[in-house]
């Protein structure tokens, strides 16, 4: 039988927040797939490495040519099964050829960092697509986290929801959760609006 392709969540950046059963699967892996960032920061010397670039179908076609005879595993940021390159590869590969390793994902960190739960919030992302659904679920009164990129900013995000009428609620903005230079912003949305400093790599939870 050949060896199942392992997709593993390593968690929001630090090696500190992989899990064990991540970390056995990553030991056991010949070949890694994922972003330059993640093969920088857990790729073993022994292991060949392909970084992930904007032709996904090249990585399937990679990853294709080489599980059945070596053990290859492809990282994801976060976990599987949240906004994830897995879903990706599960319309790919059968499902027995398939083994999901979740990890923890930004949206869980930045709910511990405030020291909330989250088991009622609805999680967005703006990172490198557009949702609609921002403004309505707002307007419903419910606890909101949106991954953000460049485009799609915390600064972007608090004056989209204040030119449509939304008041002025509380908002906390999570950067680079789990690294060094993590920076944990609250405010409001009109505060965040004007605030000057700029946000890279954010979780925005609007509505505490």
């Amino acid at each position: 039988m050949a060896n199942r392709i392992k997709i593993i969540g390593v968690g929001p950046g630090s090696p500190d927040f992989l899990t064990a059963a991540g970390a056995a699967a990553l030991q056991e892996a010949d070949i890694l797939v994922g972003s330059r960032r993640l093969l920088q920061d857990f790729a073993r010397p022994h292991q060949e490495v392909f970084p992930l670039g904007p032709d996904l179908e090249e990585a399937v076609r990679f990853i294709r040519r080489c599980y059945e005879e070596r053990q290859v595993a492809v990282l994801v940021s976060g976990d599987t099964g949240l906004y994830s390159f897995a879903s990706y590869l599960a319309g790919k590969f059968p499902g027995d050829r398939l083994e999901f390793i979740p990890g923890i994902s930004s949206v869980q960190l930045m709910f511990a960092r405030l020291k909330i739960p989250w088991q009622d919030a609805v999680v967005l992302s703006r990172h490198g697509r557009e949702d609609n659904r921002l403004l309505g679920a707002v307007r419903a009164g419910l606890v909101v986290a949106v991954l953000t990129d460049a485009k799609n900013n915390p600064q972007g995000l608090a004056e989209e929801l204040l030119a449509a009428g939304c008041s002025d609620l509380p908002v906390s903005v999570g950067c680079n959760l789990s690294y060094a230079d993590e920076v944990l912003y609250r405010g409001t949305l009109r505060s965040l609006k004007e605030c000057k400093q700029k946000f890279l790599n954010c979780v925005v939870v609007i509505g505490v």
